[in-house]
């Protein structure tokens, strides 16, 4: 309910900007353009603040100031300057800061801990094909199949934990597509699993926690992080 108001009346505010900056009550004159830019940035960098996702949050601001460096006086760093350092700050920083998962889920479905006074919104999954559509939230999906063939999962300005742990593949082989942008995701698959990590990384981390075994079943992880974290942990 809270963030239904919150992001209602971001969207109110903005449209009250957009009209008067259009008719010349600020000072200076903004671009359309621009202010589209510069409130979906924010947007972006409110959401990516809340929930702890360190590379949306840095490259939020790294945007805003290439966009507004006239103005900032820093006209003297270049694009490719600003992103670089976005990219090493954001890798630092998600070392560092976690997002905001406190909590513990036993198999016997008992809670513990909690995800910033909220709990994440969680489901569990009974498809041999799952699609995940997941965009602004921050959520967990529990994958139980005992003819899993693959995935697609897209996740947008939002965090997720996705467990495969409870998988029996269909055939030998199976593929995970996912398509991550601005958003902090983490995978959780079997040790048995013979990953085969074909992701096309944009400005993005991608980690790995946890040995695999040297034999089982291949799965073929492809797509593209884009602004966001990926990371694998074999369990």
């Amino acid at each position: 309910m809270k963030q239904r108001w919150f992001w209602g009346t971001f969207f109110l505010v903005s449209a009250i900007i957009l009209i008067t900056s259009q008719l010349g009550l600020f000072g200076a004159h903004i671009g359309i353009w621009t202010l589209f830019f510069t409130i979906a940035l924010i947007a972006i960098f409110v959401t990516s603040l809340r929930h702890l996702i360190m590379s949306s949050l840095v490259f939020s601001l790294a945007f805003l100031a290439i966009i507004y460096a006239k103005p900032l006086g820093i006209t003297v760093l270049v694009p490719w300057t600003i992103l670089g350092a976005a990219l090493l700050l954001s890798i630092g920083l998600s070392i560092l800061i976690h997002p905001r998962w406190y909590y513990r889920y036993h198999h016997h479905g008992n809670w513990a801990g909690n995800f910033d006074h909220e709990r994440p919104s969680s489901a569990t999954i009974n498809d041999p094909n799952v699609n995940l559509d997941l965009s602004m939230s921050n959520t967990i999906r529990y994958i139980h199949s005992t003819d899993f063939e693959g995935a697609n999962i897209h996740v947008s300005m939002g965090g997720a934990k996705i467990y495969f742990d409870d998988v029996q593949l269909h055939q030998a082989e199976a593929t995970i597509a996912v398509d991550i942008s601005l958003s902090s995701v983490e995978l959780y698959v079997p040790k048995t699993w013979q990953l085969h990590l074909n992701v096309n990384n944009s400005l993005g981390d991608i980690q790995t926690q946890g040995t695999p075994t040297t034999a089982g079943p291949v799965v073929y992880l492809q797509g593209r992080v884009s602004l966001g974290q990926l990371t694998i942990n074999y369990i």
